[in-house]
């Protein structure tokens, strides 16, 4: 009987500790076409938070069709490792602000056969990631968008949708 507590207090430990130890991920990153078909993005953290870091990476579909997937190299992309005063910013996919200093990987521009993961994140305290703003997509999903349409949380959405999501995550 004592093995089993003993056993029943570790599982809860370490279930503690590894679930305490993860941010969450909030979809607070919308992406859509342009009136000429230029792939642009926003990046929402929740008010007065702070960044550390904003990336874009492209990996390879499998030829089998399934989504390409992290823990593969990235085809393209870029990656601005340190941006402490980010905002609510719509900037075009490809080019971020200057300031925030990205390094790029690859061509800088839309991939077929790749899935795409735009994330930044985010902290009250220095020592502490509170979670992680993203969305994943592919081409093919913002070619289906409709005009107006923004594509987060893995669906196509009203701009005004994309506000209430935000508003619910934060």
């Amino acid at each position: 009987m004592r093995r089993v507590g003993v056993a029943m207090a570790g599982a809860v430990a370490g279930g503690l500790l590894l679930g305490g130890c993860s941010p969450a991920h909030l979809s607070l990153v919308g992406v859509w076409l342009d009136t000429d078909g230029r792939p642009l993005a926003r990046v929402r953290p929740c008010d007065g938070d702070q960044s550390a870091g904003v990336t874009l990476r492209a990996y390879p579909d499998d030829r089998n069709g399934g989504r390409g997937r992290r823990g593969h190299q990235a085809s393209n992309g870029w990656s601005a490792p340190a941006v402490p005063a980010l905002a609510d910013t719509t900037f075009p996919l490809f080019a971020p602000p200057d300031s925030w200093h990205p390094e790029t990987v690859g061509p800088q521009q839309m991939l077929s056969r790749a899935t795409y993961t735009l994330e930044f994140t985010a902290y009250e305290h220095e020592d502490f990631v509170d979670y992680v703003g993203e969305v994943t997509f592919s081409a093919a999903d913002l070619a289906g968008l409709e005009r107006g349409e923004v594509w987060a949380d893995g669906r196509a959405m009203s701009p005004e949708a994309f506000e209430d999501l935000v508003g619910d995550a934060c």
